[in-house]
C-alpha cells in the first residue's frame, strides 16, 4: 500500500497556502519588451487617429466648399414656392412644326450679340474706357432663373449658340423655354461641364462619382462613367471628340475613350486632388491645377508629368485654369495647325489670379508670370475665371512706367485685334488689352483689362446676391455669363446707349 504524500510546509515566501514565484531576469526583459511594443502601437494608433481627424476636417471643409447644401437651398424652394423636381435638361422642341434648335437660348444669345452693336459701340467704349451712360462698360442684360440650387458652373458652346449650366440642384440645364423637356440629372451636385468642339455633345461631371455625356439635339443620355472620387473637372479632347478627361478628389487624372467597351478609363495618379484641367490643342498634353498649388503638364501617351511649377510659394490650392479661346475653335483645323493661345490665367486660394506667359511653344515651354490680379475673393472657395480674346473688344489702358516691360505680350494676332484699330497716343502710352473675368466669394464678378505692361480692374459687376462661383465668356463676342450661389445665371454685355435688362424665367 502506497503511503500518502507528506504535507509540505509553506515556505517563507508563501501566503495563505499560495506560493509566490520570483520572476527571473529573462522574464522581466520580455515584459519590458511587450510594454515597449504596446506603447509603440498606442503611439501609432494615436498618429493614425490624428490623420483620420485631419482627413475628417478636410472632408468637412470640402463639403462646405463643394456641396453648399445650406439653409439657402431649402429657403429658395420654400420662400419662392418652387416645387422641387429633378429639374430639366432643357432642349428644343423637335416635334413637327416646332422651331427645332432655334431656341430661346439661341435667341437670347443672338439678341445679346446684336445689342453689342456689331462691335462699333463697344469699340468706342474701348477707345474711351468706361464711356457709357451710367459710367460702366458692362451691364447685366439677362437674368436666367430656374435652378433651385447654387449654380456652380456655366459654359457657352463653342459655336456660341447655346449656354449650359450645372447646379447643386443636381441638374444640367441648357437655357430654353420650349415645351419639350428632357431630364439630365446626377445623383449629387454637378461640378463641371464641357462641350465638344462641334457643340453637339455636352459632358458633365458630378459629386456622385460619375461623368455623363449628353446628346444636345435629343437631350438623351449617351454614356455614364463611374469615377474614383468626386469629379472636380472635365474636358473633351481638342482633337478627338471620342476622348475626354476628368480629375477627381482622389488624386486621379483619367482618360476616357467613349468607343471602348468595358473598363474605359486610363488612370494617371497625381499626389494631390485634381481641381482643374485644360486639354491642349495638340491632343497630347493636359495641364492640371491641383490642391497642392502645382501646375502640371502631362503627356497622355506616356502618362507622365513632363513639367511641374508651383503657382505660389505657399502652395495654395488652384481652383481654375483659364486659357483664351480662338474664333477657329468652333471649326476643325488642319491637324498641323492646332496652335495654342499664349496666355493663361490661374485662380487660387490666396485671393490672386495670376496671368502667365506660356512662351513660344506651349505647353512645353516654361511659364513666366506677368500679372498678379487682386480685388476679388477666392480664399477657400472654388472660384473660376475666363479670358476673352476675340477681336470684338477693343480697349486700351495706360501703361505704368514702373511696371517691368513684357516683351511681345500680345504679339499673337489671334489674341488681339488689328493694332491699327487703336488710337496713336504719344504720352502716356496706351497699350492693347484683353478682358479677363473672375467670380468671387463675395456677390460680385470682377472684370479686368489685361495689357502688355500693366493690368487694371475695369469693373465690379454688381447684381448677384451670393458668391459667384464661375464666369465664362462667349467664344466670339464680349458677352459674359456668370453663375452664383443665389441660384441664377446672369448674362452681361457692353453697356448700350439705352434699354433695360431682360429676363427669361
Amino acid at each position: 500500500m502506497d503511503s500518502l504524500p507528506t504535507a509540505r510546509k509553506p515556505s517563507p515566501s508563501s501566503a495563505g497556502g499560495l506560493t509566490t514565484l520570483k520572476p527571473s531576469p529573462s522574464s522581466l526583459g520580455a515584459g519590458v519588451n511587450r510594454d515597449q511594443q504596446v506603447e509603440k502601437l498606442l503611439k501609432e494608433v494615436k498618429q493614425l487617429k490624428q490623420k483620420v481627424d485631419i482627413l475628417d476636417k478636410e472632408n468637412i471643409a470640402l463639403k462646405k466648399s463643394i456641396y453648399d447644401l445650406s439653409t439657402r437651398y431649402a429657403a429658395s424652394i420654400s420662400q419662392g414656392g418652387l416645387p422641387y423636381r429633378p429639374g430639366p435638361f432643357v432642349i428644343a422642341d423637335t416635334s413637327p412644326g416646332s422651331k427645332g434648335m432655334i431656341t430661346k437660348a439661341q435667341e437670347m444669345i443672338t439678341k445679346a450679340v446684336q445689342e453689342a452693336g456689331g462691335h462699333d459701340t463697344f469699340q468706342s467704349a474701348g477707345k474711351y474706357p468706361h464711356d457709357s451712360r451710367d459710367g460702366k462698360a458692362f451691364q447685366m442684360r439677362y437674368e436666367l432663373k430656374g435652378h433651385t440650387g447654387a449654380v456652380y458652373t456655366v459654359e457657352f458652346s463653342p459655336n456660341g449658340a447655346l449656354l449650359a449650366s450645372g447646379s447643386f440642384d443636381k441638374t444640367v440645364r441648357i437655357w430654353d423655354t420650349a415645351s419639350a423637356q428632357k431630364e439630365a440629372r446626377h445623383a449629387l451636385n454637378v461640378s463641371d461641364l464641357s462641350w465638344t468642339s462641334d457643340s453637339s455633345m455636352l459632358l458633365s461631371g458630378a459629386y456622385d462619382e460619375t461623368c455623363k455625356t449628353w446628346d444636345v439635339d435629343s437631350g438623351k443620355l449617351v454614356g455614364s462613367y463611374d469615377t474614383e472620387g468626386f469629379v472636380q473637372c472635365v474636358g473633351w479632347d481638342f482633337v478627338d471628340s471620342n476622348i475626354f478627361y476628368y480629375g477627381t478628389s482622389r488624386k486621379v487624372l483619367a482618360v476616357i475613350d467613349v468607343r471602348t467597351d468595358g473598363p474605359a478609363a486610363a488612370i494617371i495618379r497625381n499626389d494631390a486632388m485634381v481641381n482643374t484641367l485644360y486639354p491642349s490643342r495638340d491632343g497630347v498634353h493636359v495641364i492640371t491645377g491641383d490642391a497642392q498649388g502645382m501646375l502640371k503638364v502631362w503627356d497622355i501617351r506616356s502618362k507622365q508629368c513632363i513639367s511641374a511649377v508651383a503657382n505660389d510659394s505657399g502652395k495654395m490650392p488652384i481652383t481654375h485654369i483659364s486659357i483664351g479661346r480662338r474664333r477657329t475653335d468652333a471649326s476643325r483645323r488642319a491637324v498641323d495647325d492646332y496652335d495654342e493661345p499664349r496666355y493663361m490665367a490661374v485662380n487660387s486660394y490666396d485671393n490672386l489670379m495670376r496671368v502667365y506667359d506660356r512662351g513660344m511653344d506651349p505647353p512645353k515651354s516654361e511659364l513666366r508670370i506677368v500679372h498678379a490680379l487682386k480685388g476679388f475673393k477666392n480664399k477657400n472657395w472654388p472660384i473660376k475665371g475666363s479670358f476673352y480674346c476675340g477681336s470684338g473688344y477693343n480697349s486700351s489702358i495706360i501703361s505704368r512706367p514702373t511696371v517691368p516691360f513684357i516683351n511681345d505680350l500680345y504679339s499673337d494676332p489671334d489674341l488681339v485685334s488689328n493694332p491699327g484699330e487703336y488710337f496713336d497716343v504719344a504720352e502716356p502710352k496706351e497699350e492693347k488689352s484683353v478682358l479677363l473675368a473672375t467670380g468671387s466669394a463675395d456677390p460680385y464678378a470682377y472684370l479686368y483689362n489685361v495689357g502688355e505692361d500693366s493690368a487694371e480692374l475695369m469693373q465690379r459687376l454688381e447684381g448677384h446676391t451670393d458668391r459667384v462661383y464661375a464666369v465664362n465668356f462667349h467664344p466670339t463676342e464680349p458677352i459674359l455669363a456668370s453663375c452664383s450661389a443665389d441660384c441664377t445665371v446672369k448674362v452681361w454685355g457692353p453697356s448700350p446707349s439705352r434699354g433695360k435688362k431682360k429676363a427669361i424665367i
